[in-house]
């Protein structure tokens, strides 16, 4: 009897079916451009090649945009983190019609195009622009403020296009948190800054650091932002690759750019990862609803 039901019994379904449409867009779309960009990166007329590897890994100007490009991410990846929790906090303790209201506002800069709203920073931050007009016009200074083509123009503008989707990020994490649990700790006697502090900061840890590393991945290929506020000292990798496809047509040594950009990448996603595993203590069980 039992032999026969198990022989009635359907075969088990391969249970990663539905993922296989996600994975042959990925290999199409990214694993083969990307190993076509990395033969580029190895091979030149002359047959395989590791002179433009080297040339991009040298201790030389191509390594100093590269930390470059890396630092400037980094810490525009911390302050869109730290400017967007405290947002993604009152936008999760509000009531759904209000964070609808909130979200509508928040995702609103996403339907602009970043060159727009690059340019949008040109007309603030220029020698005629509205800041310079107003600190003329309140007499604070005669002499026009250097703003544009500056560092901090560059964080400006690439916090202001980050700043959106590192919110929305951290609200999904902290949505699902069950508010409940915030509400035990002070019945059991901590203050509301022990109780955030103990209770929902390690549940929303992992949102943060989700949220700073999209919008870091994000922010080291940008191109058009530093190009247009940024100085000769605020060039990132992706304008020298620009460079070298274009203007010097080396396309060997724009895909080691290229590739070295996206293993370093890796690497530090990967490192901080791995620390978030290794340091952080984030029990997800009884912190969802």
């Amino acid at each position: 009897m039992s032999s026969t039901v198990q022989e009635r019994a359907p075969r088990a379904r391969w249970p990663y079916w539905p993922l296989l449409p996600a994975a042959i867009l990925f290999a199409v779309l990214f694993l083969i451009p990307v190993g076509e960009v990395a033969v580029w990166a190895v091979r030149d007329d002359a047959g395989w090649t590791l002179a433009a590897l080297r040339t991009a890994l040298a201790d030389g100007p191509y390594r100093a945009i590269l930390i470059n490009t890396v630092s400037l991410s980094a810490i525009v990846a911390a302050a869109c983190v730290a400017l967007g929790y405290p947002v993604a906090y009152f936008l999760a303790a509000r009531t759904p019609r209000q964070q609808r209201l909130l979200l509508l506002f928040i995702m609103t800069p996403l339907w602009i195009s970043v060159l727009i709203r690059t340019y949008s920073w040109i007309v603030l931050l220029g020698r005629e622009g509205l800041i310079n007009s107003l600190v003329k016009v309140l007499g604070l200074s005669d002499a026009p403020l250097h703003l544009l083509y500056t560092r901090g123009a560059v964080y400006a503008a690439m916090i202001q296009v980050l700043l959106p989707i590192a919110v929305l990020t951290m609200f999904s994490s902290m949505s699902a948190i069950n508010r409940s649990l915030l509400s035990a700790a002070r019945i059991l006697g901590a203050s509301p800054r022990q109780a955030f502090v103990a209770v929902f900061l390690p549940l929303s840890a992992g949102g943060a650091v989700s949220a700073g590393i999209l919008t870091f991945v994000l922010a080291l290929g940008f191109f058009i932002t530093p190009a247009l506020v940024g100085g000769p000292r605020d060039m990132m990798i992706s304008n020298v690759i620009a460079q070298q496809v274009s203007e010097t047509l080396d396309w060997s040594l724009a895909a080691a750019l290229g590739i070295t950009l996206l293993m370093t990448g890796l690497v530090i996603v990967g490192i901080v990862s791995l620390a978030l595993r290794r340091f952080t203590q984030l029990n997800a069980e009884g912190g969802s609803r």
